[in-house]
């Protein structure tokens, strides 16, 4: 009832000029019977052996062709009926009576209501002074019958109409609904991705890097850690992966909050110091004891660092110490990573450059800041979130 109630309302409230296009397969058959009615017409007129009326040929004409103008502008082509219906109302033509109230169907179908009205209150004025005319053929009751009938055609446009858009409607709600599902299933498989590549290039890398030692030295010291340092991530490793089976499986929620640590800032740093630690390198820290960030912004900077460590294990071969310091200013928080890798050194290690653009483009979404560059000290990351939206 309430679909009813909308499309009627923007029927009635619809420009003058607003009309419904026909589609192509009706557009072919208004021509087609607009083009079949003319030579009709023009047969009946020349074989019917009168002189025929002229006036009521012209009106005829007239009526045929602007059935045909609906093919490509029903506002013009009813205006167009509206002048001939009040011309033949005061000649008193009736031909063409009866297709003037079949044709307001097709007018409630294609044009505006205000147009509509207009052309119904010509058509009545039409048929009042048909019926009303001291010689006319048409009888009241005749008039009354073709009443009905424009009636009926009207009804049966405005129903055709209103499946119309309303079958419009659902096809957009439809394109909408498959856009956001589109949206939502990117979304997720992003997610996904992102956590894969945390994956790979976090705790395969220091499985990589560890297993290279192993093969190039004989301290039983170093070899200890190493393999201490291999299996703790080969296990991380697979604890994540059946976290992320289980987001594929839908057994857990992929939420864009998940925090990388339970410790947040705080356990992430603690974990990367021990990482960075058993690869000789010395992490100086230098974060707030009273830091407080939303979940959002505190999620990109765990990333930040965890990304900055797995490239400094990766790429920075040489490194000797990394150094972590957030702070906020004016409503904005700030981390820096730096390191002191010289420059042109690396473990060898693949690199796809995925984790830099996704940090990039997710501080874009938030409305901050996101670089990487090589200065002559080393690698620097420098990051910044506003606090609020």
């Amino acid at each position: 009832m309430t679909s009813v109630r909308e499309n009627l309302l923007r029927f009635v409230r619809a420009p003058f000029w607003a009309y419904q296009p026909l589609r192509p397969a009706a557009r072919r058959i208004v021509i087609i019977l607009a083009v079949v009615a003319l030579i009709l017409d023009s047969l009946f007129r020349a074989t019917s052996g009168g002189s025929g009326n002229i006036v009521s040929a012209a009106i005829t004409t007239s009526i045929t062709l602007s059935v045909a103008l609906f093919a490509w502008r029903p506002p013009v082509s009813a205006t167009v009926l509206v002048v001939v219906a009040l011309l033949a109302g005061l000649t008193g033509i009736a031909d063409s009576l009866l297709a003037g109230a079949a044709i307001l169907g097709l007018v409630a179908f294609t044009c505006s209501g205000l147009l509509t009205a207009v052309y119904f209150v010509a058509w009545l004025a039409w048929l009042v002074a048909v019926v009303w005319k001291p010689d006319s053929v048409f009888q009241p009751l005749g008039g009354l019958i073709v009443a009905v009938l424009s009636l009926v055609s009207l009804m049966i446009g405005l129903a055709i109409r209103q499946q119309f858009e309303r079958a419009q409607s659902l096809a957009l709600q439809l394109e909408v609904s498959e856009r956001e599902v589109a949206e939502q299933l990117k979304h997720e498989r992003d997610l996904i991705a992102d956590e894969l590549h945390d994956i790979v290039a976090h705790e395969i890398t220091i499985v990589a890097l560890h297993a290279a030692v192993l093969d190039r030295t004989e301290d039983a010291q170093t070899r200890t850690q190493s393999q201490t340092a291999i299996r703790e991530a080969a296990v991380q490793a697979l604890t994540d992966i059946r976290r992320v089976l289980g987001m594929v499986r839908g057994e857990e929620n992929l939420s864009p909050e998940r925090v990388s640590s339970p410790d947040g800032i705080g356990g992430t740093i603690a974990a990367v110091t021990k990482e960075l630690g058993q690869a000789g390198i010395r992490v100086t820290a230098d974060v707030p004891d009273d830091l407080r960030l939303p979940s959002a912004s505190l999620v990109a900077l765990t990333r930040v660092i965890r990304e900055s460590a797995t490239n400094v294990l990766k790429h920075a071969t040489g490194a000797h110490n990394v150094k972590i310091r957030v702070r906020v200013e004016r409503g904005w928080v700030h981390l820096t990573f730096a390191d002191d890798s010289p420059p042109a050194r690396t473990a060898g290690l693949p690199a796809s450059g995925y984790g830099i653009m996704r940090l990039r483009e997710r501080f874009r979404l938030f409305g901050g800041t996101f670089e990487s560059e090589r200065k002559s000290q080393g690698w620097v990351v420098s990051a910044s979130l506003p606090l609020s939206g």
